[in-house]
């Protein structure tokens, strides 16, 4: 039972105050003191944990959220703390666990049915999370946040007229709801008939009242232009929303440009052979990688379709199980990010690859292979080849033009700060594809393997053959019926993996050559071929 004493009671609303406030220095100050006086009392380390939390802490938390759940197994509140702590430190296995947890104990409220329900999301467990939803809708069916995350995991789950409708109840909910207009934009192609176009304009004419609402109807403006090929209006539409967010980005491209030289530096030829032969023998990894934007999701489809493959998703394990060795290789410290380079050719190569694929089994349901889709492992594929020597490493790419344009007009949530200029980003294009000219040059012949969203569109038989060869897959017809994989898809192209095989976004740039003409002339400068 916990201790309710006036002087305790007074000290976790003062620390919760103070927390509010966001004063957590002090807020953590109180609570140490209510640790040492009340240490088997739940609240006050679940208090501790939300303090731990927000000052970044996520050790603390883990360990502080561990210890309520322990002395109040049966509070259904702290195992959905614990699972909402869980996943914001990667720990997906122990995040279900606490989802399962809460259950039995028994959710009522519908905050933490929908906290649980993001948990899952985060999981890459959609189906749970829909569940969860379900019961929140059956309580308050009005709620914003209840709707949006519906219409998220419905956009994912490829059900794009529920997804509709979730967006148009959250904005019934909250008509300031712009990520909403934006998602609502992109699930489906408008036509003159049917459209959101003279909405959204007033809406901007009107005012918003923040300006990342004003990017979002923005960039929603442009792509339904776009879609009844207003062209030039659309990109005048575009440059606003991009140029907008540009300016409210800390962002210095000269600090990427450096990890880039660093990588190509450290990773030369005789690096690679003198660190080779280490790695961890395990041939389940598919890295599927490239810029955003360039058919890599379209990829991932093909051969997740085929019955020894699973997507794992966009992942950060990697990169995660690296920078623990790194910082337990120089004790307990990381190394400067471009010292980072470097100093992880010294790492325990087995010990990295092996980190790295136990991190991702709790995702794989059995299956022998998964896919991870970051696009940026790109960045990792030195490592990736000396850590797990047998993994499988496809690089997308596509007309560079094409790929840059529809970089630059794809709204990301927090990735790819180059992306709002089309300096920097033709600036960042060029630096991309000269690394990847660098590992097809110290990396074994063959090692990665290149395709190119425009084959697969012009003989998607051919193109799916020669990757399952690659892949050492036996061929399954499956993988030409993509469009049917009931797998979910996080990425931005979650609606047109719906659908079977187009070529209409081919080209596209074509349609803005005299906008793009300055990002073209840079790239022709650079030598890359647009031809």
């Amino acid at each position: 039972m916990e201790n309710t004493a006036g002087s305790l009671n007074e000290q976790l609303a003062t620390a919760s105050s103070l927390m509010q406030q966001g004063n957590l220095p002090a807020a953590e100050a109180v609570i140490a003191t209510a640790k040492t006086t009340h240490d088997s009392v739940a609240s006050v380390w679940a208090l501790a944990s939300e303090i731990s939390l927000r000052q970044g802490k996520i050790g603390h938390a883990w360990t502080e959220v561990n210890r309520a759940v322990n002395l109040d197994t049966h509070n259904a509140r702290r195992h959905v703390q614990r699972a909402r702590c869980a996943i914001l430190a990667g720990l997906v296995t122990d995040a279900k666990q606490s989802v399962d947890a809460a259950a039995k104990a028994g959710v009522t409220e519908v905050d933490d049915q929908l906290m649980l329900a993001s948990v899952l999301v985060r999981c890459d467990d959609h189906e749970g999370a829909l569940a969860w939803y379900r019961k929140a809708e059956a309580i308050q069916p009005e709620r914003n946040e209840l709707q949006r995350g519906m219409a998220s995991v419905y956009r994912f789950t490829g059900d794009i007229d529920k997804a509709g409708e979730a967006c148009n109840k959250a904005l019934a909910a909250d008509p300031h709801d712009y990520e909403m207009l934006n998602l609502r934009s992109s699930l489906r192609r408008q036509t003159r008939n049917d459209n959101h176009i003279q909405e959204l304009k007033e809406r901007l004419e009107k005012g918003v009242r923040d300006w990342r609402g004003a990017v979002q109807v923005a960039y929603a403006v442009s792509k339904e232009l776009e879609d009844i090929e207003q062209y030039d209006e659309a990109f005048q539409y575009l440059e606003k929303g991009a140029s907008l967010r540009r300016r409210n980005l800390k962002y210095d491209l000269d600090d990427d440009i450096k990890i880039f030289h660093a990588i190509k530096s450290a990773f030369t030829r005789e690096a690679l052979e003198a660190a080779a032969g280490h790695g961890y023998a395990s041939d389940a990894p598919i890295f599927i990688l490239g810029l955003p934007r360039t058919g890599s999701t379209l990829v991932e489809r093909i051969v997740s379709s085929h019955s020894m493959v699973i997507t794992a998703g966009e992942l950060n394990d990697f990169a995660l199980e690296l920078l623990k060795l790194t910082a337990a290789g120089n004790r307990g410290r990381q190394p400067a990010r471009l010292e980072l380079p470097g100093a992880s050719l010294a790492v325990d190569m087995h010990g990295l690859g092996q980190n790295y694929v136990n991190s991702v089994k709790p995702l794989l349901k059995d299956t022998p292979r998964f896919i991870d889709k970051l696009p940026l492992n790109s960045l990792y594929v030195g490592l990736i080849c000396l850590a797990l020597p047998r993994a499988r490493v496809v690089h997308v790419n596509r007309h560079p033009v094409d790929t840059c344009f529809a970089i630059y007009k794809y709204l990301f949530k927090n990735a790819y700060p180059f992306s709002y200029d089309l300096g920097e980003l033709g600036d960042y294009y060029i630096e991309h594809h000269r690394l990847v000219e660098h590992w097809r040059k110290v990396l074994p012949d063959g090692w990665m393997y290149d395709i190119r969203y425009e084959d697969i569109v012009d003989d998607q038989r051919q193109e799916t053959e020669k990757l399952l060869d690659y892949l050492d897959l036996e061929w399954e017809d499956s993988c030409l019926e993509f469009h049917r994989n009931e797998q979910a898809s996080t990425t931005g192209s979650a609606s047109q993996v719906r659908q079977p095989l187009y070529g209409s976004s081919v080209g596209k740039w074509n349609n803005y050559e005299k906008q793009l003409m300055p990002l073209i002339d840079k790239l022709k400068t650079a030598g890359i071929d647009i031809d």
